[in-house]
């Protein structure tokens, strides 16, 4: 059985995270906490115990990666700073998603950190992909992360129903984000788009 501390400024979000994790068989809520600090001093008495953040009510800190024996899960709404994003993604017994991905990327990412190990779901992946990107270049004309994450998907040949499945979304969704990715990039075919990509550095050519 895992021990999970929460840490979240927000007691709904709290409260929310708290019901869907009662519901994993191998999962138990001990402890909720409101900051880091509260959490990193809470002491657990268990091995396995895993702190599940909300990162987006946290401050880019050093001391997020200070302690690397400290399993935790980080989910992130890909607003956060790239250092921030980059701090958390190099961190050692980590699970890192974001708040959109489903129940399974959590449950994956959690008993990922209770074993010592490092999970990235692949919205997560996709999002540091874009993040890495030079900023000068990176979103001249304001792509929301999940518009990022569709042309992520897009580059590497994802049929529009293969993209809603892995994002968990509509096809319909997918289409309407696709259309605004080729007004906003003033672009008319895959093609255009996919060089677009490679310009940009979200995807690396072999």
């Amino acid at each position: 059985m895992t021990s999970i501390v929460l840490v979240s400024r927000r007691p709904i979000y709290r409260k929310a995270l708290r019901a869907l994790l009662d519901e994993a068989p191998d999962c138990t809520v001990i402890k909720e906490a409101a900051d880091w600090p509260s959490a990193e001093a809470f002491p657990s008495g268990s091995p396995r115990t895993v702190c599940v953040v909300d990162a987006g009510t946290l401050s880019p800190a050093p001391a997020i990666a200070s302690r690397p024996l400290l399993p935790a899960v980080f989910l992130v709404s890909g607003e956060e700073t790239p250092a921030f994003l980059q701090q958390v993604y190099e961190r050692a017994s980590t699970g890192c998603l974001l708040h959109t991905d489903p129940l399974d990327d959590l449950y994956g990412a959690i008993r990922a950190a209770a074993r010592r190990t490092h999970y990235a779901s692949a919205s997560f992946q996709a999002l540091m992909q874009a993040q890495s990107v030079p900023p000068a270049v990176r979103n001249p004309r304001r792509l929301s992360p999940r518009e990022w994450e569709v042309l992520y998907y897009i580059t590497l040949g994802y049929a529009n129903k293969e993209i809603a499945d892995t994002l968990v979304i509509s096809v319909k969704t997918v289409e309407a984000h696709r259309t605004n990715l080729m007004e906003k990039l003033a672009m008319k075919t895959r093609k255009e788009l996919v060089e677009y990509a490679y310009q940009t550095g979200l995807i690396h050519s072999k």
